[in-house]
């Protein structure tokens, strides 16, 4: 029986020749939950919009959500917006560590606005069964479930899978015409000049291969995040973060960057790289996030310690554990040892498991394997815990599908956790080293490039499911007003046609290395050279290997159907983006004492500019000095 037998043909009629052409007032690069909301509020203000996307828009981004985050605006919450951004920067910038203070600050405001809006077009937020009655968690009047500080009160549970499909639905009421299956490649500029004005975009449909060519009065950049290339480690058995989808690789960063977009970095200081590991945590017993109510235990039995991690004190009770007052913090201040006057925010107050627990492992006081005590916890937490967070968030469910399936009770059954480590003692620390990298806005979500915005996580150091609803609704209504105010400008046909070049070389081949090939190879030099240990010279050796790969095997890649096209376009702009994250670490580690941000642009002449913007360069003219100020000047409602 020859090989031959058991090739597949490709089940799709493919036209590489074929080219639409679309035009629009506001076209949306990327559908998920920042896309979404970005073509709904544009649609609701008069404007065409296109969405693109390259998964299918009804799936596209987080599939769920379990915890809706920054919900300062809330009415039962103690902490306001200006508090809360009170405590950020002077906690967060004193330590020189970024952050996205306009998306937050923003967020900060909108977030439980937004989720109201979207409990209009159909999302459940509230207990309205009456499932958790009675819990401390609960309020009785609004039937709302607060999560992590029960006594703060600014994360919501929410019922996340019930998101998605209230926002499609709303595309599908308001006509927005969604393009899935098109992988956005390229941003095209006025006269096909790096740092014009965005005049729209090319892309190539994943299944047929078609080109199309989109012209838009304005663009939303709204393409998730991306740390540098290490997203391939998923199709090594590495482990990519697990909570993101695997079509993150970045090549909105590489459109925008070869644009002329301004990009604030992300240095090995600060990348979490391969995150949780190919385990998705949230739906594992751990010291973190929904299972601070659950006791973990040893093998043997033995309960693993919990501490505060400002205080150092340990951390004897459930209840100590989810109500920050009990533990001595003040009402509208920090732990005793802080001063009145600083304002608390829910992510100062997360318990921890003790900093030497792996040494006291290996000296035999535990021993491993670790196990989540479901059966020992209160039954309102057990539930809220399993049957209600592990079931929404995106990537959990499918555990929770299969372990209910199979026959797990949580009544009865302990669950396996596979965080051996627990967290960090320093919480900034645990906050921002899952920052990502992004793109440079203003407080309309504009970027320096006219006519593109940004939102979501494409942003600068991200914003979370809550900040990528909230920044997709400011986004959308102020792309919605520009295009109102501009004629669609004049599309440079030979970049166009400089782009199709580029996108169909690999398909021009009948032979040579194969996307996977390439992506090892840019996986390891990243894994090698690219790390928190990283010197001068060792970026230099990575960026001469990234540029050997750039003008070797990236030349050589084939592509024989239109699947391996999208995974090559994907792994040419990881390559890319690996390059620009090793120049922005080797800027950040020549300038060990920089105070301020640190932004690099790709210029007309193809040379990378450093640029050093000063803290609370967002509080400086032309914007107003205060948050508040900036966001009454700016709210587009």
């Amino acid at each position: 029986m020859g090989l031959n037998q058991f090739v597949v043909e490709w089940p799709y009629p493919v036209n590489y020749d074929g080219i639409n052409v679309i035009e629009t007032d506001v076209l949306v690069v990327g559908g998920g939950i920042s896309g979404s909301w970005a073509a709904i509020e544009a649609a609701r203000r008069g404007a065409k919009v296109v969405v693109a996307e390259e998964m299918d828009v009804f799936s596209a981004g987080p599939a769920g959500c379990d915890h809706w985050h920054n919900a300062f605006d809330n009415p039962a919450c103690k902490v306001t917006p200006d508090e809360a951004i009170e405590t950020m920067e002077r906690y967060v910038m004193e330590r020189g560590i970024p952050f996205n203070p306009i998306g937050r600050y923003i967020t900060y405001n909108e977030s439980f606005k937004t989720l109201l809006e979207l409990e209009k077009l159909g999302a459940k937020i509230r207990d309205t069964e009456d499932e958790f009655k009675g819990a401390p968690f609960r309020d009785e009047e609004t039937k709302l479930l607060y999560a992590y500080t029960y006594d703060v009160k600014c994360t919501l549970r929410v019922w996340g899978q019930t998101f998605r499909q209230a926002l499609y639905a709303e595309l599908v009421r308001l006509r927005v015409p969604l393009y899935g299956r098109v992988l956005i490649t390229s941003l095209l500029t006025e006269d096909g000049k790096i740092g014009g004005r965005v005049v729209g975009a090319v892309g190539v449909h994943t299944r047929t291969g078609e080109f199309y060519v989109f012209k838009s009065k304005a663009t939303i950049l709204c393409t998730g995040s991306f740390d540098g290339g290490l997203r391939i480690f998923g199709y090594l058995g590495y482990g990519f973060y697990s909570l993101h989808s695997p079509s993150m690789a970045g090549v909105g960063h590489n459109a925008a960057w070869r644009a002329g977009a301004e990009f604030l970095g992300i240095d090995a200081r600060f990348r979490r790289g391969t995150g949780h590991g190919s385990m998705p945590s949230y739906a594992t017993g751990n010291p973190s996030n929904t299972w601070y109510p659950c006791t973990i235990v040893d093998a043997d039995g033995k309960e693993i310690p919990w501490i505060d991690p400002l205080t150092m004190k340990p951390v004897s009770s459930i209840e100590e554990r989810v109500i920050s007052d009990l533990r001595g913090y003040k009402a509208l201040g920090g732990p005793p040892s802080w001063p009145e006057t600083t304002p608390i925010s829910h992510a100062f107050f997360i318990p921890s498991v003790a900093q030497d627990f792996l040494e006291r492992v290996k000296r035999g006081e535990y021993k491993l394997p670790l196990y989540a005590d479901l059966p020992g916890m209160p039954e309102h937490e057990r539930r809220a815990i399993f049957g209600l967070m592990v079931a929404q968030e995106g990537k959990t469910w499918i555990v929770y599908y299969n372990l209910t399936r199979a026959g797990f009770d949580p009544n009865k059954d302990m669950l396996q956790s596979y965080w051996f480590g627990g967290r960090h003692l320093d919480p900034i620390a645990n906050l921002f080293t899952s920052a990502h990298g992004g793109f440079i806005h203003d407080w309309d979500f504009r970027t320096n490039l006219e006519g593109l915005f940004v939102a979501g996580d494409a942003c600068f150091y991200g914003l979370e499911h809550a900040g990528a609803a909230v920044s997709g609704r400011w986004a959308g209504a102020k792309a919605a007003d520009y295009a109102k105010s501009v004629s669609l400008g004049k599309i440079d046909w030979d970049q166009v046609e400089r782009e199709r070049k580029r996108v169909y070389a690999p398909t021009a081949k009948t032979s040579g290395v194969d996307w996977r090939e390439l992506n090892v190879a840019i996986c390891t030099v990243m894994r090698t050279y690219v790390n928190d240990l990283s010197n001068e010279e060792m970026l230099k050796i990575a960026l001469k290997w990234l540029d050997e790969l750039e003008r070797g095997e990236a030349e050589k890649v084939v592509a024989r159907n239109p699947h391996e096209l999208t995974r090559t376009l994907e792994t040419l702009s990881a390559l890319s983006n690996a390059k620009l994250i090793t120049l922005y670490t080797l800027e950040r580690v020549r300038r060990p004492n920089l105070k301020g941000f640190l932004t690099m642009i790709l210029k007309s002449s193809g040379e990378v500019e450093f640029v050093v913007r000063p803290w609370r360069w967002w509080l400086l003219p032309p914007y107003a000095p205060t948050y508040r100020e900036n966001y009454e000047r700016h709210k587009p409602w």
